[in-house]
């Protein structure tokens, strides 16, 4: 039940980050991304970002459900995941942000978030229903 509780928890954060990235695209990336002014092209990516996000909640909400494949938080679990691994590319690569907030932002809402992601869907697919 716990592995089911997180994974709600994780799809509902996903599919927040989709509504808000859809709904409040210019504030959304004044606050993550630090683009003031975002122009037609910088929309439409951060629109397809937010389809991936928003495909990643539903798996995951989906996986939450009793009865349900592991399938689906695999699904759910994987742009997170491949969103972290590139973050943590660019740590290496670069160094972490030097600003606190982008440091938590990333490390936490995007590092942290990728890898409990696949924990539990690996801790779902190993368990059945946890």
């Amino acid at each position: 039940m716990v592995v089911r509780a997180g994974l709600a928890i994780l799809g509902l954060f996903h599919l927040a980050n989709g509504v808000a990235m859809l709904l409040w695209p210019g504030a959304w990336a004044a606050a993550v991304v630090h683009l003031g002014a975002p122009d037609h092209l910088h929309l439409h990516f951060i629109a397809d970002i937010a389809m991936a996000f928003l495909a990643s909640g539903a798996g995951m909400l989906l996986a939450a459900r009793r009865a349900a494949s592991a399938v689906w938080a695999i699904a759910g679990a994987a742009w997170p995941a491949l969103h972290a691994l590139l973050h943590v590319k660019e740590w290496i690569q670069g160094g972490p942000p030097a600003a606190t907030g982008d440091l938590i932002n990333e490390g936490v809402g995007v590092i942290l978030v990728g890898a409990a992601g696949v924990t539990l869907a690996w801790l779902r697919a190993r368990k059945g229903d946890a």
